[in-house]
């Protein structure tokens, strides 16, 4: 297949937007490499975990500053997340275990109805994607690749930025990190990922995420402030965490 002309997403630094450029992209003929990057999407957090996220949701030209509590058992399929505004109260609650979901919205610009239409479906792409189904694998400038699913009309792409391997010039999937995503429904973004990743954490997991949906016009920047895998004494310093930032806004 002659190269494609595509519009890729490049990461620079500490900046949350992504930078478009455009690149040639040649196909990959590497099966191995494929599985590999296919689970590494849905495997790039732990089994358990949970996190305290700092999100500012832009939606019809406001933006609301958010404070989510978030867990996860990808085993189970579970999500939950408490969202509060500032002041500590609580905005919302989102349960889903088994494709099963519950809404509990106690205001009244975020409708259930949206927030199972937006929220949901980012929690799940984030967190509990599922492995593409025979995806296609291309290289492009700098290092990066790009693996790609077409169907039923949505293309779905995702972003592995790399770095040089000194042993062997066959690409290795430990090279590289998840670094976007996008949908695309008759060739036009409809719904774009990008991630950051700080230098110091070991684990590499991103450290800010922007997320894009043309469709509903709305725009998430969440900046992860904890990040724990679930053990007995982590949990307890989610506890303490949300304990003293209510102590913190008492009068």
């Amino acid at each position: 297949m002659a190269p494609l002309l595509v519009l890729f997403i490049l990461l620079t630094g500490c900046s949350p937007k992504p930078k478009i450029t455009e690149t040639t992209l040649s196909k990959i003929q590497n099966p191995r490499l494929i599985s590999e990057l296919s689970q590494a999407i849905c495997h790039q957090y732990p089994n358990q975990f949970k996190a305290v996220h700092h999100v500012a949701l832009t939606l019809l030209g406001k933006t609301y500053v958010l404070n989510g509590y978030l867990t996860v058992n990808r085993r189970e399929k579970q999500l939950h997340l408490i969202a509060q505004n500032d002041m500590g109260g609580t905005l919302f609650e989102i349960h889903t275990k088994g494709g099963k979901t519950r809404i509990q919205s106690k205001t009244k610009f975020l409708k259930t109805s949206w927030l199972e239409k937006s929220v949901v479906k980012d929690l799940e792409i984030l967190y509990l994607p599922p492995p593409l189904s025979s995806p296609e694998l291309y290289r492009g400038q700098d290092n990066m690749l790009l693996l790609s699913k077409n169907q039923e009309g949505i293309c779905k792409e995702y972003f592995f930025k790399g770095k040089p391997s000194q042993q062997n010039s066959d690409p290795q999937r430990n090279n590289y990190t998840l670094m976007g995503y996008k949908r695309l429904k008759k060739n036009k973004e409809i719904y774009t990922i990008g991630y950051v990743y700080d230098e110091k954490n070991t684990k590499n997991y991103p450290s800010f995420i922007t997320i894009e949906d043309q469709s509903l016009n709305y725009q998430l920047k969440i900046n992860s402030q904890y990040f724990l895998p679930s053990q007995k004494h982590q949990r307890q310093k989610i506890k303490r965490h949300i304990a003293h930032r209510k102590k913190e806004r008492r009068p």
